[in-house]
Formats: structure tokens, C-alpha cells, sequence
């Protein structure tokens, strides 16, 4: 794939561009994957220079071309039911919670927002589907929207190869999909695809496709990624004033409110972290709630804090709380293990200190740097992630989290958290070791993070 070498005059104007037009955020460690981008329309268009090209962009005609770049940047990568520790939630507790509530007005109302190619979209309204069937004379609207118009004509189309299907269990597979034997794709069967509606939205310029609190859930994940700090300020005043009191708030495993906003609450569901609008929950400085764990033996491998948990301790109601700091550090057991290799034992000592003090970023920091080193890497991204939803600044969480992604087969994520890694690395010390890394400083881990994330990239490429 071609590529030019945007001069810093050429990466500004092309930055300044997307942002103005969609709120997209392009740092230096962006600006090799913009190239590619820029190469791949300049050859669509027949322009001889990148001068040329901006000439094309910033022109009265350019506005067809501003959203085929759009279209080009942002690169879909996603499947049915992506992050299985928020799809448990949402099947098991978020949406019978939101059915029960709605169940005098027989209207529920959900937002995808960035839906990409529909996936996630699709993924909801079975969900809503397994809970709620056609029959039952309901007023349900899952509405996905994206700044890309290509992807949404993928989404409109309903029908994907077998990477799409990667964490789909066959029975769900046979259910709710049709297999086009001239094609080998899968279409999504009319039952689901009736409650979805696509719509091109630009969440940054428009406004929002909803009245005031109407809306009862909304996933905007890795959407915010692209946006810088003020942008997604901005956004999230937006999503909470189309949330209903009570509704539920779904961000990728990267993306938090963290200094953002204060509007939410952070609630614990088992395995993943969401926010919820709580107006009538009274204020505090962190609105940290956790709600009971209603994991099954089936969910997750369980450890010994997970058998010595009993029925009362699910059945608590939901209370605020803040993370304590015991004074004699219980982590020093895991760190000592750790040391040692005696890796099990690390893991099931830190998911013992976890069910204790579950807002303990360092916690599952260290917990998922135990199974790392077991090979269970799709246990270790929901630790990884509760470390970075609860420290963003967990340059060392990024790091481990981006290793995980890749061998999961996720190379875009895994390139985000890898300069996620790098930036956060930056602020720190260059002299900084992480003894659970292999003794590497700041400085080495943050080049190697940019040198891991451009490999990603050229993965995901190819």
C-alpha cells in the first residue's frame, strides 16, 4: 500500500480538516497512518501533489471528497458481540432492568452511536430480541448511526464474512443469520434487521437524533479515542442530556470519563465497567457504584475469592462507595509471587484483593499481568481494562492490554493501546522501571509501544 511523507505544513492542514469536519484528533504518532490515507484518495481522485489534493479538499466541491477521506480514516474493526464481559451485562442485567422499567410505556429506545458496519447494532437488537420476541406488541427503535457512509451502507446490506462471527456462538449463528451459499456470507435474518435503523449522524457538528431524555441505553465504544479531551467533553454533555435518568452509557475498554465528566455514575457489572445517568443519586466526589456480581461458574474461571463469595453478598443494593487503601498493601503477596513465577498464585491472590477493594486500579493492573504470563490473554483484557477505566493513566495496563489485544487478533485496538501506552510513558520520568516488565524504563517501553502500534497498523492493513 502507497504512502506519502505529509510535510508538517501538510499534516496540519490535513489534521485541522478532519477535525473541523468530525471532531477526529490526529497526533504525531497518527501522522504515517494519515499518509497511507491521503495516498489511497489522492490516487481515487487523480491528484499530483498533496497541494493539489488540499486544493481539492478545501474547494466548493469539496465536500464530497472531505467525507470519502472521512470514510477512509476511520477504519471499521468490529463484530458480533464484541466485549463479552459488556455483552453479559447487558443480557443478564442492563436490559431486563431497562424492560422492567419500560413495561408501562411498551417503548424502549437504544443508540448506537459510531455503529461502524452494524454489528454492534445488530448484536443489541438480538439481545432485545432473546428477551422480548416480535409478538409481544412493543415500540423498540435501535437507532445506528456513523459519520461514514460506507460503513453504513455495509450495515443497511447485513451481511458479513466469517470474521465478523469470531466471538458469535454457532447457536446464536444459526438463529438469527441466513447463510448465502452463492456467497458464503451470512445475512442477518428481517426479524433483527426491522429494529435497526441506520442513519449518517455527525456526532460532533449535529445535533442529537433524539429528544431530551429519551433514550434508555447508548453505546458510543472507541469512538472517543479519535476525539481530543474538549471534543469528548463536549460529547458526553450531549449523550447525557439524550439519557433518561436511570439509563446506561456503554464506552470501549479504552475510553473513560475519567476529568471528563461528572454526570455519570461508574457502575460495576460483574466483569465490565458502564456509566449510568443518576440524577437522583446524591453527589460525591468520584460517583463509583458497584452493583451486586451476578457472574455465573460458567462466566469466568473461578478463583478462590470468587467461591467465597456468597448469594447475600449479589443480592446488596446498589451503594456509592471509594476504593480504600489498606495500610499494609496486600499486593506485595502478588508482587512477591509474581517474582517468583508462582503466576496461578498471583492471579487468585490479586482477584482475591479485587472482590475487596474493586476500585483498586493496581489490583487488576497486577491480576492481569499474571494471566498475561498464563497465556490467558481474553481473562487478562477484562482485568486490563477495569485498570484502565479506573487509572487512565496506567501507561504500563496500556502496555499489557495492547500485547493482549494483538494476540487476540485485534490489531487496531492493540495499536491504540500501544500509543495510548507511549503518550501516558511520556509524562512519566524516563528513568521509571516496571520490574513486572522485564526491568525496562520509560523511555525503552515508550519506543517500543510506537514501534509495536506501527506494526499493528500494517497488520490491520494487510
Amino acid at each position: 500500500m502507497s504512502r506519502v511523507a505529509l510535510s508538517d505544513t501538510e499534516f496540519t492542514a490535513v489534521a485541522s480538516l478532519l477535525h473541523d469536519a468530525a471532531g477526529l484528533s490526529f497526533d504525531e504518532t497518527r501522522r504515517e497512518s494519515l499518509g497511507y490515507s491521503v495516498a489511497e484518495r489522492m490516487s481515487a481522485t487523480k491528484a499530483e501533489s498533496v497541494a493539489a489534493y488540499l486544493a481539492l479538499l478545501s474547494g466548493p466541491e469539496g465536500g464530497g471528497e472531505r467525507q470519502a477521506l472521512l470514510d477512509e480514516v476511520t477504519i471499521p474493526e468490529t463484530h458480533f458481540f464484541r466485549n463479552p464481559p459488556q455483552i453479559r451485562a447487558l443480557r443478564r442485567y442492563v436490559l431486563p432492568e431497562l424492560l422492567r422499567q419500560a413495561a408501562p410505556s411498551k417503548r424502549l429506545r437504544v443508540w448506537s452511536a459510531g455503529c461502524s458496519t452494524g454489528e454492534e447494532a445488530y448484536s443489541i437488537a438480538i439481545l432485545i430480541r432473546e428477551l422480548l420476541p416480535a409478538s409481544a406488541g412493543w415500540d423498540v427503535k435501535v437507532l445506528a448511526t456513523d459519520v461514514s457512509t460506507r460503513a453504513l451502507e455495509g450495515g443497511r446490506a447485513a451481511r458479513y464474512g466469517e470474521r465478523a462471527f469470531v466471538m458469535t456462538d454457532a447457536l446464536d449463528l444459526a438463529r438469527w443469520f441466513v447463510l448465502d451459499t452463492t456467497t458464503g456470507s451470512w445475512v442477518v435474518r428481517d426479524e433483527i434487521r426491522d429494529l435497526v435503523d441506520f442513519r449518517h449522524h455527525n456526532l460532533v457538528n449535529e445535533a442529537p437524533p433524539f429528544d431530551p431524555d429519551d433514550v434508555d441505553l447508548i453505546l458510543c465504544r472507541n469512538v472517543t479515542i479519535y476525539f481530543d479531551r474538549d471534543t469528548t467533553r463536549r460529547l458526553m454533555k450531549r449523550l447525557h442530556g439524550q439519557l433518561r435518568d436511570g439509563g446506561y452509557l456503554f464506552l470501549g475498554h479504552a475510553e473513560t470519563l475519567w476529568q471528563i465528566s461528572d454526570d455519570f455514575a461508574l457502575v460495576s457489572l460483574g466483569d465490565a465497567f458502564v456509566y449510568r445517568r443518576l440524577d437522583k443519586e446524591p453527589e460525591s466526589p468520584e460517583r463509583r457504584a458497584v452493583l451486586p456480581d451476578r457472574r455465573t461458574e460458567d462466566d469466568l474461571r473461578p478463583t478462590r475469592a470468587d467461591r467465597r463469595r456468597n448469594d447475600d453478598d449479589r443480592r446488596e443494593p446498589l451503594a456509592t462507595v471509594t476504593a480504600p487503601v489498606p495500610s499494609q498493601d496486600p499486593l506485595d503477596a502478588v508482587r512477591s509471587a509474581l517474582s517468583e513465577g508462582r503466576y496461578d498464585e498471583a492471579a487468585d491472590v490479586a482477584a482475591e484483593v479485587v472482590a475487596a477493594t474493586p476500585l483498586w486500579a493496581q489490583a487488576h493492573y497486577l491480576q492481569g499481568v499474571a494471566l498475561t504470563n498464563l497465556g490467558r490473554d481474553a481473562d487478562a483484557l477484562v482485568v486490563l481494562r477495569k485498570a484502565i477505566y479506573l487509572e487512565p493513566e496506567h501507561a504500563f495496563a496500556h502496555f499489557l492490554l495492547g500485547g493482549a489485544l494483538e494476540r487476540q487478533g485485534e490489531p487496531v485496538a492493540a495499536s491504540r493501546s500501544y500509543r495510548a501506552a507511549a503518550t501516558t510513558l511520556g509524562s512519566r520520568p524516563l528513568d521509571v522501571v516496571a520490574v513486572e516488565l522485564g526491568g525496562r524504563s520509560a523511555a525503552e517501553l515508550a519506543a517500543l509501544c510506537l514501534e509495536l502500534a506501527h506494526r499493528a497498523d500494517q497488520n490491520s492493513r494487510a
